[in-house]
């Protein structure tokens, strides 16, 4: 099942997420989205995902190491397989080594080898040009039909 949530900037699509998620307090008490599901089932890619210390495939893998081919698969879909030469590089501060879109399909490429039944995909089309939007729109399409995923979007 595919969910987009669009509106203006600011309008609090991200903030109703979080409030949903239990990861902030709601602003409105009267009303209240709870996810009572397990929250390990959930894969959550912020609008600026986070980076750490390490290569890049810890980055890719934080939980768990995965398999040499599932990671050049899951680098395959979001048209990064050139970066398989790259996963014992370091990644820098702010992941500055590699440009938005790049960061941002690698980011996908990280829920994708979480392997979770729930994607929450926050601007997951941001920095990318026409030719990638494309790809990650089908991407996240093909992977609907196997989980649910959430879509921010303007």
């Amino acid at each position: 099942m595919l969910i987009y949530i669009t509106g203006p900037s600011g309008c609090g699509k991200t903030r109703m997420i979080l409030e949903m998620l239990g990861h902030i307090e709601p602003q409105n008490s009267k009303v209240k989205l709870l996810y009572n599901g397990d929250k390990s089932e959930i894969a959550w890619m912020p609008q600026n995902p986070t980076w750490f210390k390490g290569t890049l495939l810890e980055n890719l893998c934080p939980v768990e190491l995965r398999d040499f081919s599932e990671v050049k698969a899951a680098l395959e879909k979001v048209n990064l397989e050139h970066f398989t030469e790259r996963l014992n590089e370091q990644v820098q501060e702010y992941a500055s080594n590699f440009s938005g879109g790049e960061k941002r399909r690698l980011a996908i490429a990280r829920i994708i080898l979480l392997n979770r039944p729930v994607w929450i995909l926050d601007e997951p089309f941001a920095s990318l040009d026409d030719d990638n939007v494309q790809i990650i729109k089908k991407l996240i399409k093909q992977e609907s039909e196997m989980r649910l995923v959430i879509c921010i979007s303007h």
